[in-house]
């Protein structure tokens, strides 16, 4: 490479002064401008073509530095000289070199006051919060998930969550303004990406009572989930207090690895499982769908865990009638077992903690008044009818198929077949029906939102059909659109035959419930507010993770919504002692119950009550069902 000129370093050197910003650039004009009037009156003083003072003496030579910079500032000033016209044009040359600087300070200036400004606008100074929520990240689940928290925190004064996302600030609050509206929880936002450490600094992680890291759409979600996890356990250990942690993982691979990462103690969600039972669940038990979202809604009954040292002694099946408005579905031994739940004879021991449905942590308290049960209320004991093979149809081509396939698999008996109709010609090798016990499984290519295609189908011949979301190359409405026009499709082929097939869909958007609920479907999974609502949740209370895998797992016990004739008579006037009695001596745990004529009512909760007060009188017909925690 040839020797630079001299022309080439300066250049090299201008360059590099004019990109350290708005400070060197200043400086440099402030330079120009002393050379120009120290040039300009060195050169009058040693031609002596300065003009005289009052004195009659030439004028000195700060004099002259003075008049130089009074031109330089303002021009005007030309035009009260005195003295030779070459002292004049000199002048008027100083004036011509401010008008120049000072054009470019003003453009300068102008510049970096917008630099100044735009980084008040993305919002880069550090957050002095404490006791606050951090989110990592921007999903269309931040809605769902900020409404939650908002909820949660309502009692709490002063409560605040920080966002820290590559998104625009300014974008960023006005849809927290739109969804958050009156809450009286601070939101504030950061624009700035978790992966960098001089970005995640910005949010006070040591500060913070839990971080929640949102998992993005794409194939890479998990890639991007571990770094930013990565990121937050470095900046914990920096801390010296790491943070309770709450991530999305969709990958069950990436979970052992995240939690070598963040340690056991960290909420790791894996959500294709948990929206896949919710949404098999649901399919096969109608309402079940709106006792969740009220189990995990902050403005509903939800779980809490506390001490109850007033049971000790008691047994769990006299703690069932202990509580008039909680319900009680579990233990945690002092030992740190869960037990969901656990035997009706064991005693409660001193350090035992009672997980309970309850509207809030301040309700469960010790107030029942069981009233002696008529036996002539409660429906004779039956023994379980034997299961018997099922036909499910599964419209929609999905990540999630396989998941649903074996969820499926766990429920329904030998001999039970499924009909997957999809667009992908790589259906069969994605299901992986091979590895399916109970269930046959049957691949048909075709859109299912195709009239003639659903036709083909004999729709009234199957015992459930479920909807998935077909999110793959769409976009979150296109994906709901397409949902809606199957239902359409679906709903009119069964009117047209005069039959009733329960029709559980899966939504991304919880906005487009209502407009879906034209379509008559029995039940919803908005698997974008699931996801919220199960990590708003955890983010408040850690061990409510390990309480929800319980009652979702297709182990152990579960939630199901039984036929209320078998607990209570027909039209008994009862109180829910009664129906909490007829449960308990099916080894079962009665926690509400959902009314039939009320089943398509939104402003009901669809028929769904959740821990009813168990003094109130009510009425169950015999299409009306009971909420229990039962085996099967």
């Amino acid at each position: 490479m040839p020797r630079a000129t001299l022309r080439q370093r300066l250049r090299y050197r201008f360059d590099n002064a004019m990109a350290r910003g708005v400070g060197s650039q200043i400086a440099m004009l402030a330079i120009v401008t002393l050379l120009l009037i120290l040039v300009t009156s060195t050169l009058l003083t040693l031609t002596g073509l300065s003009p005289q003072g009052g004195d009659g003496e030439p004028v000195s030579f700060g004099r002259l530095v003075w008049l130089g910079l009074m031109h330089a500032i303002d021009p005007g000033a030309v035009g009260s000289d005195a003295g030779s016209w070459t002292f004049l044009f000199i002048m008027l040359a100083v004036s011509f070199g401010g008008i120049f600087v000072f054009s470019a300070l003003i453009g300068v200036l102008t510049g970096g006051f917008g630099e100044i400004l735009d980084r008040l606008r993305k919002g880069r100074s550090v957050v002095i919060e404490r006791d606050h929520t951090v989110i990592l990240g921007w999903t269309g689940k931040i809605h769902a998930l900020l409404t939650e928290l908002a909820e949660a925190n309502a009692n709490r004064p002063g409560a605040s969550v920080v966002i820290l996302a590559e998104h625009d600030k300014v974008a960023m609050d006005d849809e927290v303004r739109t969804v958050l509206g009156d809450a009286s929880m601070r939101v504030v936002t950061r624009t700035g990406s978790p992966l960098v450490r001089r970005d995640l600094d910005l949010v006070n992680l040591g500060e913070a009572r839990s971080v929640i890291v949102m998992s993005p759409d794409g194939p890479e979600a998990d890639t991007v989930v571990l770094k930013t996890l990565l990121a937050v356990a470095k900046a914990g250990d920096r801390a010296g207090k790491p943070p309770h942690v709450v991530a999305e993982i969709k990958s069950e691979k990436t979970l052992s690895v995240a939690r070598m990462v963040v340690g056991d103690a960290a909420g790791l969600i894996l959500t294709p499982p948990l929206i896949s039972r919710v949404l098999v669940q649901t399919g096969r038990q109608s309402g079940l769908s709106v006792v969740y979202t009220e189990l995990l809604s902050f403005s509903g009954d939800e779980f809490y865990i506390q001490a109850q040292p007033q049971l000790a002694g008691k047994t769990f099946r006299e703690g069932l009638f202990a509580y008039e408005d909680s319900a009680l579905v579990g233990v945690y031994t002092a030992a740190g077992e869960r037990l969901m739940p656990p035997a009706f004879d064991r005693r409660f021991e001193p350090g035992d903690q009672v997980i309970a449905i309850s509207r809030d942590d301040d309700t469960v308290i010790l107030n029942g008044r069981p009233t002696p049960v008529a036996e002539e209320v409660l429906a004779p004991l039956h023994p379980h009818a034997e299961p018997r093979p099922e036909r499910t149809l599964v419209l929609g081509e999905s990540q999630l198929l396989p998941l649903v396939l074996r969820e499926l698999d766990a429920y329904v008996a030998p001999g039970s077949t499924a009909l997957v109709v999809g667009e992908a010609r790589h259906l069969a090798a994605r299901i992986g029906g091979d590895a399916l016990r109970h269930t046959s499984v049957q691949v048909r290519v075709g859109d299912v939102t195709d009239r003639a295609v659903l036709d083909g189908l004999d729709v009234p011949g199957f015992d459930n059909i479920l909807v998935l979301a077909e999110t793959e190359g769409r976009t979150q409405e296109m994906t709901d659109s397409r949902t809606m026009i199957t239902l359409l499709h679906l709903r009119d082929i069964l009117r047209r035959h005069g039959k009733t097939v329960p029709i559980t869909s899966e939504m991304l958007d919880g906005q487009n419930r209502e407009l879906a609920a034209v379509t008559e479907a029995d039940d919803f999974i908005i698997s974008n507010t699931l996801v919220s609502l199960v990590v708003s949740q955890v983010s408040e209370n850690q061990r409510i993770a390990a309480v929800l895998d319980d009652l979702l797992s297709p182990d152990g016990h579960e939630i199901y919504l039984k036929p209320a004739r078998d607990y209570v008579q027909p039209g008994a006037d009862v109180d829910f002692y009664a129906v909490v009695e007829a449960a308990a001596r099916r080894g079962e745990l009665a926690v509400g119950y959902r009314l039939a004529a009320r089943a398509h009512d939104s402003e009901h909760d669809y028929g769904v009550v959740l821990n009813p007060r168990k003094s109130e009188r009510i009425r169950l017909a015999a299409g009306d069902r009971v909420v229990v925690l039962a085996e099967r």
